[in-house]
């Protein structure tokens, strides 16, 4: 095998790690609203008080994430990836024999933080590694097969959870990501370009620099204001059941359903963006969502409300927003700009969740439907000002 085709097949091995990883902690990810009933009645929780829990997390797992390009400067992207899901796996299982809820929401909290190295290394890495031609579908499937997991996962949590309790079931769940973050950082290895640690991975200087670009600026703004709708389908387990009635085998499969419309939506997309233009799909696909999210309160029969939860899975603009960004920023900045990216929605996103919870406290789902559209119509604006940085 010559030197090129081993860098081949390392770089090969590497996302392939990557993937993987995003995909297990998907698995735990997609299992906790399925859990979240038992939860609530275990610890005595109102609405607003699961999404102070969610938006905590969520808040541990994003602010850290603008600095995680600081720590390439002495450790490989996948040392980080791997250390970063070994922490969110041993938090998990913690919380699994919490005995209240601040402890939960404790561990909950260092569990995010743990978690915050997955999406801008793994982003850059993929990016790295893949040549220019196959970016989009790569950084698709990094999207689309955690969505796999995700959409079967309730399925899975739903038969665990009735038979072993929500406590066995999340350490169950835990347990391949703790494996696979052990074979990431001690078996696999990258090529030069991918274990190359970044020096200047993380500068004010440059990010100010960046930050002068128009995409980066664009997709900033529309990364912040989409950050508001980030944590609704938390909640959609408990609509179903609660509001609509249904058993929780059926809730289960309707989330499911929406999730594995994510299983095809970012592929799609991904693929479909190395081909044309980018803009007007991402405009597109945000303006369908907000039409579907708006319809959302209004459809009741299952499998009308089956084809409508899958188009919301479907329509996925981040995998475009993603190419098109890699796309505008030199190599060397990419840990430093997906981190930027990340952190803006991760953080405002732990704001949502209050929000939206609130909103249903107070006024009902139809009006928290309601407001996700509107946030999704609002952050076409930004969208407008994008342009191609590419020849095609």
């Amino acid at each position: 095998m010559s030197e090129q085709e081993k860098v081949e097949k390392g770089n090969r091995q590497l996302v392939g790690m990557v993937i993987l990883l995003h995909t297990l902690n998907h698995v735990v990810s997609g299992g906790l609203p399925i859990l979240y009933p038992d939860i609530m009645e275990e610890f005595d929780l109102s609405y607003s008080q699961l999404g102070l829990l969610r938006s905590a997390t969520t808040l541990a797992a994003g602010f850290p994430q603008m600095f995680v390009g600081l720590l390439r400067r002495w450790f490989p992207g996948r040392v980080l990836i791997g250390a970063g899901n070994l922490v969110k796996s041993v938090m998990n299982m913690g919380i699994s024999v919490s005995s209240g809820f601040y402890q939960f929401l404790g561990l909950s909290v260092l569990g995010g933080v743990g978690s915050s190295t997955q999406h801008p290394v793994g982003a850059s890495l993929i990016t790295t590694a893949t040549e220019p031609s196959k970016r989009g579908r790569m950084l698709g499937l990094n999207q689309s097969v955690p969505s796999l997991a995700f959409s079967f996962t309730p399925l899975v949590a739903a038969y665990l959870v009735i038979r072993l309790g929500w406590r066995t079931t999340l350490g169950v769940l835990s347990v391949p990501a703790l494996v696979a973050s052990l074979i990431l950082i001690f078996l696999v290895r990258g090529g030069e370009s991918a274990e190359a640690r970044t020096r200047d991975a993380f500068s004010w200087r440059r990010l100010r620099e960046a930050l002068r670009s128009r995409n980066v600026i664009a997709i900033s703004v529309l990364r912040s204001v989409m950050a508001f709708r980030m944590g609704v389908r938390t909640f959609l387990p408990l609509y179903f059941i609660n509001v609509l009635g249904v058993t929780p085998e059926t809730s289960s499969l309707l989330y499911s359903i929406m999730l594995f419309g994510g299983v095809l939506g970012p592929f799609f997309w991904g693929y479909l963006s190395d081909r044309v233009n980018r803009k007007p799909l991402i405009l597109g696909v945000m303006a369908g969502s907000s039409v579907l999210y708006f319809l959302l309160q209004f459809v009741e029969h299952v499998w009308l409300l089956a084809a409508v939860l899958f188009m919301i899975g479907f329509l996925v603009h981040t995998v475009i927003v993603q190419s098109v960004l890699s796309d505008s920023v030199p190599r060397s900045q990419l840990d430093q700009i997906f981190g930027f990216y990340f952190t803006i929605g991760f953080t405002l996103a732990s704001v949502s969740s209050v929000v939206f919870g609130y909103i249903v406290e107070l006024f009902g789902f139809g009006w928290g439907f309601t407001y996700i559209a509107g946030v999704t119509l609002v952050s076409m604006l930004p969208a407008l000002f994008i342009s191609e940085p590419r020849k095609l």
